[in-house]
């Protein structure tokens, strides 16, 4: 099968799917993904994906000041709102329709795969008449779903109208052909009424990983904190001065815990934390996948890759989420008695200290961890999805073509 992926040039957008990619492609499939020209170099080269430019990058700091201005003055309603709008508008999702529709006059694609914040993919197979899938990253439930009647479905419609299509379904579009999600129903959508598959969460790995060598050198009789906050948050400008406090207060809890702490901290940070105690280990990046083996606990912003990472690895968790999907997952987590969910807005060195030595020294949190871990190992390999999609793609999948 000729499949093509498109994403939002994110890269914790494009690890939210690129085992999918492996996995099709292990499998002789030609798959493609859909990527700023100045992507095609370092993603092949780091993740080992074909891709296919498609321009410049659409995703600009106007987009980015938008966004991150409507989170500090309006909070993470007023983020996702303004990200849905962003993200079906003209410049993205129109531009990036455009741009399938062009490859595919000479590179047709019998599916194509993209994640849920993504809609130019989406339209583009509405206009050619093929099968699309979506695959959730996180924000498709909390996000996609829940604004789709106030923003997203608006946007869509006015593309649509662009491309000569008729308007966007009263439900979701994207949802008629077929959903991915690669966390077991006990987490989420164990109510989805759409045709929804599942697969064993897979651990994304870049090609330059290598484990720490901090960790060899960890004291045996001290529990080791992983701190990660994720990528476009900390690393945000506009969002900067929120997240140094919010650093700050971290750094000042895990200073007085009896712990060794592994911590990813963007170089931007380095200069405000020079001083930290010697029990705490600081990097411009961490490679997750080898290093959450290793841990007792897992501090994050719990969007939906950290979150799968951590069940398969059976780490229980410290969250402070920010917008998109992270409330969802960590409200979620807490009810499972994986974590702790703590608010960043209204965050103390306090807060996160006492979480810390909560989860820390309660070993339900871990054995509840464990317990949606075998959940996870209980779903398929993702190399059943090259069966679904062929299914999907000749037709035979219940739902395919339901308006």
């Amino acid at each position: 099968m000729r499949v093509l992926v498109t994403v939002n040039p994110l890269e914790s957008h494009v690890r939210g799917l690129v085992t999918l990619v492996d996995a099709l492609g292990g499998l002789g499939h030609d798959v493609r993904v859909a990527v700023p020209d100045e992507w095609s170099g370092w993603l092949h080269d780091l993740y080992g994906v074909t891709t296919v430019g498609i321009g410049p990058m659409w995703l600009d700091i106007e987009l980015e000041t938008a966004v991150f201005s409507a989170l500090l003055e309006g909070g993470a309603m007023d983020f996702d709102r303004t990200l849905m709008e962003e993200f079906t508008s003209p410049r993205v999702a129109g531009y990036v329709a455009d741009r399938v529709l062009e490859v595919s006059e000479h590179w047709r694609p019998h599916v194509i795969v993209h994640e849920c914040t993504e809609f130019g993919g989406y339209l583009a197979a509405e206009v050619l008449g093929i099968p699309h899938v979506v695959v959730d990253i996180g924000p498709l439930e909390a996000v996609v779903q829940g604004l789709h009647q106030e923003v997203v479905r608006p946007g869509l419609t006015a593309r649509r109208s662009q491309l000569g299509l008729a308007p966007e379904p009263l439900a979701p579009g994207i949802l008629r052909h077929l959903t991915v999600s690669m966390t077991p129903e006990q987490f989420n959508l164990a109510d989805f009424d759409t045709p929804l598959v599942r697969y064993r969460h897979e651990l994304p790995k870049r090609r330059d990983e290598q484990a720490p060598d901090v960790l060899a050198q960890l004291p045996e009789d001290r529990p080791i904190v992983y701190l990660s906050m994720g990528s476009i948050g900390p690393l945000s400008s506009r969002f900067m001065e929120r997240s140094t406090e919010i650093y700050y207060k971290i750094f000042e809890a895990l200073s007085a815990l009896e712990c060794s702490v592994i911590a990813a901290l963007p170089s931007q940070y380095e200069p405000m934390f020079r001083s930290l105690p010697s029990h705490i280990h600081t990097m411009p990046w961490i490679p997750q996948s080898l290093v959450l083996e290793h841990v007792d606990l897992f501090m994050t912003h719990g969007g939906l890759n950290s979150i799968r990472d951590t069940i398969t690895r059976g780490v229980p968790q410290v969250l402070l989420p920010f917008f998109a999907d992270h409330p969802g997952n960590a409200l979620r987590c807490e009810q499972l008695g994986t974590g702790v969910r703590i608010d960043p807005v209204t965050v103390t060195a306090t807060d996160v200290l006492a979480a810390c030595e909560r989860v820390l020294a309660d070993t339900s949190y871990r054995r509840a961890t464990e317990e949606l871990q075998q959940h996870m190992r209980a779903l398929p390999q993702q190399t059943a999805f090259a069966g679904d999609l062929r299914r999907l793609v000749e037709g035979k999948l219940e739902g395919v073509g339901a308006e």
